[in-house]
């Protein structure tokens, strides 16, 4: 399968959140908040990946989606391996996300390492994704380079 990787904007909000209520990772967004990616296949949104600026090096990635048709197909690895290397490029040292405890071996493999939240930096622990009640069963990932 084909896919492309686009930098979205307010006109790719519908499709972004159609993936992120129809997955229930999330409520619909009035406005994208960040920056986000899509991937899109034959002019469909088939996934997506955001990330919110928190500090002057640190980056938390968000609402990474794949619609169920196609995931296991590399689209959201893809996502994922485009916004750190973009973040990464424009200098960011210490990204976080949040996943679901079965994902958190595939993000390992990239790198990340769990973290319990009482030992994030304060900025990422104070974000809303690592404070919303819904995703405190979530998994904390975290990984850091050095400048």
């Amino acid at each position: 399968m084909k896919f492309t990787i686009h930098v979205a904007d307010a006109r790719h909000l519908p499709d972004i959140n159609r993936l992120i209520v129809g997955t229930r990772i999330g409520s619909a967004m009035r406005k994208l908040e960040g920056r986000f990616w899509f991937a899109r296949v034959q002019g469909r949104v088939v996934g997506c990946i955001g990330v919110d600026v928190v500090g002057p090096r640190t980056v938390i990635l968000t609402h990474l989606v794949v619609e169920e048709g196609y995931r296991r197909q590399g689209v959201g690895m893809s996502l994922f391996r485009n916004a750190i290397a973009l973040v990464r490029g424009e200098g960011a040292t210490t990204l976080a996300f949040i996943t679901m405890y079965y994902h958190f071996n595939r993000f390992k493999r990239e790198g990340f390492r769990t973290e319990p939240r009482r030992f994030l930096p304060d900025n990422v622990r104070g974000h809303w994704m690592f404070t919303t009640k819904r995703y405190m069963k979530c998994a904390a990932m975290i990984q850091e380079f050095s400048k």
